[in-house]
């Protein structure tokens, strides 16, 4: 399950970690059932309050801080850094239009960071394999995966095991998020009041059966696995 030691308690450990994903209930039931291994990530971050609370009774800690990859959360930070240390980045996810509006949201909000990217939809596998093989051997300081849950774990562990020397974090479906709203993608009172997930049922209806059926389905194979949590 989750190793206690790899979960982010803060931001700033989030930031100083090389490789990082961000759970929810829909992720770690996908991954569970792919039996996709974690063991290349430094840290995971807890995204959303319902697991924060669920993992702060199981590990009797009330110090796991909700950590999102996005402009609520931990996003600004990588790439406000990025920008200052003029470091160039990599962005892969989404569709073409979205990518590539998604990297020029980025520019104008990040004066001086240095970003390319492309779509997360391949020909084949030797298409995303070839790919994988040059981003490995880049000098690319980071790179930020947006394939949806597992895709994006797997892609970073490749990227690893390739012997990729920069960060990777893995972002869900926040490069299209972002080029859809032209920028943040929940306004403040939502994110304030902790309303996230309702605001995206309303705004992508795809995801109602992911919030109403797998994470129910997710916290009940968490509940009945406590016992092989690793503390």
């Amino acid at each position: 399950m989750i190793n206690k030691d790899q979960i982010c308690k803060n931001i700033d450990e989030c930031l100083d970690a090389r490789v990082v994903t961000f759970l929810n209930p829909y992720s770690i039931l996908k991954l569970s059932e792919s039996k996709t291994s974690l063991k290349h990530f430094d840290k995971l971050c807890i995204d959303g309050i319902a697991l924060k609370i669920f993992l702060g009774f199981v590990y009797k800690n009330s110090d796991i801080e909700r950590i999102s990859f996005d402009f609520t959360s931990v996003a600004n930070h990588v790439f406000e850094k990025a920008a200052a240390n003029k470091e160039s980045g990599f962005v892969l996810g989404s569709d073409v239009k979205s990518n590539s509006k998604f990297i020029n949201i980025i520019h104008s909000s990040f004066s001086g960071i240095q970003l390319e990217g492309r779509s997360g939809y391949f020909n084949d596998d030797a298409d995303l394999a070839d790919l994988l093989g040059s981003l490995a051997n880049s000098n690319y300081e980071f790179i930020v995966i947006g394939m949806g849950a597992v895709k994006q774990e797997e892609v970073a562990n490749t990227l690893v095991e390739n012997g990729f020397k920069g960060k990777i974090y893995t972002c869900g479906g926040f490069i299209h998020q972002t080029a859809m709203n032209g920028g943040e993608y929940y306004p403040a009172w939502i994110d304030k009041l902790n309303l996230r997930f309702v605001y995206r049922m309303v705004k992508e209806p795809t995801t109602i059966l992911r919030y109403l059926v797998d994470y129910p389905k997710s916290f009940y194979m968490l509940t009945r696995n406590m016992q092989s949590f690793k503390c």
